[in-house]
């Protein structure tokens, strides 16, 4: 059917306006001052768009029906979430509550939506991996430019308030925006690595490049951490490549590649605002590692103590490397885990709702996250309710895991790995520093790059 084709593919090419939606985005908070943003308005009606398709190729496809089935359980655990902690919860904010909802299901509506996107084009032969690392690179492309035009202008937004050093370009969310990078990086590299054959090929390196350049503007762990991973996961996949299946010109070109650049990005380091952050951070924690450490005198003879009698008390304390990595959210996290306990046997089923039992805020202020997308679910959602919409995506993942070990020498190319990194570092990112699977302009790409890893190996079918 030529207009369900037509569908598909709008839909699959609505990733490369995600950029250009994000920044309309921080135009409408900025300067409109408005909270109904583009953003919401244009997800949510993309959303709607693809669970009326679901439920049009329900009619025929038995894949479909399932989806909607999954779907619709996921709708019922939130339904009595809304019901129960209307009557439990006080205050209780009805319009914070659906707003969360909203986002959350995302993730799931789009994994199935892309799921059925990919296996209409596989089954129509349409080369659906090369347009979607296609409109990942477009997308790439706009955010650099976004980036390094906003820098060069001096119009770029500030990622923190004070101390540390960093920038957002012209989008709004700088957690968001790190994470949305991270995940795109790893298809930038595919597309290289894809396209070089020589080392005098490397210009195709350079979009991976612009991107990892404005990832460092970002000055956030997330940011400096996802260049490592994807440069490691590309030399490393070569390496092996290159011994085990291809021996070539092509595999010796992007390891080289890869491994300058691993070079340059260790000898750049120290001036990067991720590194004076870092500093920052610690500083903020009172360690100072510039000090030395005093000597301790033997308190009768005033006399230095040999190195062997002094106390070795360890610098840094356990609280402070939490602090470190998880940047406070391991004190939300302390205090949901109190809150859980406390709440009544519902609530543990399904969910304390959104921010869990909250008190009334300070002016101004709002209920808050933990941040870590994985307990913030599992808090707001409950037992019934995490279980529920997690089953679908896990039972998925762990049927990739054991197809691409079990036939390891077919399943060991560069697409799966560089899109399996780009699933690996979105859930890990959503793991440690959320704003992932909460946050729709995020989980729109890690539900096509799981989307596209199943359809492409067989674990979804019809």
């Amino acid at each position: 059917m030529k207009n369900e084709k037509t569908f598909w593919l709008l839909a699959l090419a609505f990733i490369i306006w995600q950029p250009v939606i994000d920044v309309l985005t921080s135009a409408s908070l900025l300067l409109l001052n408005i909270s109904l943003t583009v953003g919401v308005i244009v997800r949510v009606l993309f959303m709607a768009a693809i669970v009326l398709m679901l439920l049009w190729k329900a009619r025929r496809s038995g894949l479909a029906r399932k989806y909607i089935l999954y779907l619709l359980a996921v709708a019922a655990v939130i339904a009595i979430n809304i019901v129960l902690n209307m009557n439990l919860k006080d205050p209780y904010y009805l319009g914070s509550e659906l707003k969360f909802f909203n986002k959350i299901v995302y993730f799931p509506i789009l994994f199935t939506g892309f799921s059925v996107l990919y296996l209409y084009l596989k089954r129509e032969q349409v080369p659906f991996k090369e347009k979607t690392t296609s409109y990942f690179l477009y997308a790439s492309l706009i955010i650099s430019a976004v980036f390094l035009v906003s820098f060069a202008t001096g119009t770029s937004l500030s990622n923190y308030s004070h101390t540390k050093i960093g920038f957002t370009g012209w989008f709004y969310a700088g957690n968001e925006i790190g994470a949305i990078m991270a995940i795109i990086l790893p298809v930038t590299a595919l597309y290289a690595i894809e396209k070089t054959n020589r080392v005098k090929e490397w210009r195709y390196w350079i979009p991976f490049v612009l991107l990892a350049v404005s990832m460092q503007f970002l000055g956030t762990k997330v940011g400096y951490g996802g260049i490592v991973v994807v440069l490691l996961a590309a030399f490393f996949s070569m390496l092996i490549l290159h011994f085990t299946k291809e021996r070539s010109g092509k595999t010796r070109s992007n390891m080289l590649i890869s491994l300058v650049l691993i070079a340059v990005l260790a000898v750049t380091t120290p001036v990067t605002p991720v590194f004076h952050n870092m500093f920052a951070h610690l500083s903020l924690l009172n360690i100072d590692f510039s000090k030395e450490k005093e000597k301790e005198v033997d308190p009768d003879t005033g006399e230095e103590l040999p190195d062997e009698e002094q106390d070795d008390e360890p610098e840094i304390t356990n609280e402070q490397v939490q602090n470190l990595v998880f940047s406070s959210r391991e004190k939300y996290l302390a205090e949901m885990k109190d809150q859980f306990a406390e709440a009544p046997v519902s609530q543990k089923l399904f969910g304390m709702g959104f921010a869990g039992n909250y008190e009334e805020p300070e002016p101004g202020k709002t209920p808050r996250m933990i941040e870590m997308d994985f307990f913030d679910l599992f808090f707001s959602l409950g037992i019934v309710g995490f279980l529920t919409m997690m089953s679908l995506p896990l039972y998925y993942a762990i049927r990739f895991v054991i197809h691409f070990v079990r036939n390891i020498k077919q399943t060991f190319t560069p697409v799966n790995i560089m899109y399996g990194v780009a699933f690996i570092l979105g859930i890990g990112i959503s793991a440690t520093a959320g704003h992932v699977l909460t946050a729709p302009a995020v989980s729109i790409y890690v539900a096509a790059v799981m989307a596209l890893l199943m359809v492409q190996e067989g674990i979804i079918k019809e």
